[in-house]
């Protein structure tokens, strides 16, 4: 959902400049909405796969919501970086609102903020106000590392996966493409994971020792 927010006034913002046309513009929009959209599918392919426990419970599949979560993490940043990208300069030295009122600037101020004339001087300096509080405001620059290390940094993510991810069925898929005498063409169908998979392989260390 924040990348959607960005994406969102990230394709405002660059139609309001009138670059909304431009090649580079469509490429940094996709970006966005490409993250937003893998996030998303990570999200519903793990409630897809969830278990359900005993006490009726479902359980998503671990694997997926932390590869999801750390994409989210990894792009946080580029996506504001962008948004400033497409909104330019501005947004850290917009007038004053009083100036676009004040009868000794009102004029220069709607005169300059002009950019497509497809919106109004009230519509863009209302979207560059929105930039403002999006790129400049202590709020948002909370949110920003929030958006990193809220529910979890990526170390952890990847601590988790490398952890509940078994790599032997891959590298038996490797062995086998590699020609090693013996191996032999594997099925890989991960099953799903969810926090019970590493009580039962603590479960299993504990018979282990006894």
């Amino acid at each position: 959902a924040v990348s959607e927010v960005i994406a969102a006034q990230a394709a405002l913002v660059a139609d309001v400049n009138d670059i909304a046309q431009e090649h580079h513009v469509r490429e940094k929009l996709c970006e966005i909405i490409s993250t937003a959209e893998l996030v998303y599918a990570a999200g519903q392919s793990s409630a897809l796969r969830a278990v359900e426990f005993p006490n009726g419970s479902w359980v998503p599949d671990e694997i997926l919501t932390n590869a999801g979560r750390k994409l989210a993490g990894q792009k946080i940043y580029h996506e504001y970086e962008t948004l400033a990208d497409l909104t330019g300069g501005i947004c850290a030295s917009l007038p004053t609102e009083e100036s676009f009122y004040e009868p000794e600037t009102a004029e220069l101020c709607n005169k300059y903020i002009m950019r497509n004339p497809a919106y109004t001087a009230e519509e863009t300096h209302r979207v560059m106000r929105m930039m403002e509080d999006k790129l400049c405001d202590s709020f948002e620059a909370a949110q920003a590392v929030a958006g990193v290390h809220g529910g979890g940094s990526p170390l952890m993510e990847t601590i988790t996966m490398m952890s509940r991810y078994d790599l032997e069925p891959l590298k038996n898929l490797a062995k086998y493409l590699a020609g090693f005498e013996g191996a032999e063409f594997p099925r890989i169908e991960r099953p799903t994971v969810t926090p019970r998979a590493m009580l039962d392989k603590f479960k299993k260390t504990q018979v282990e020792k006894k």
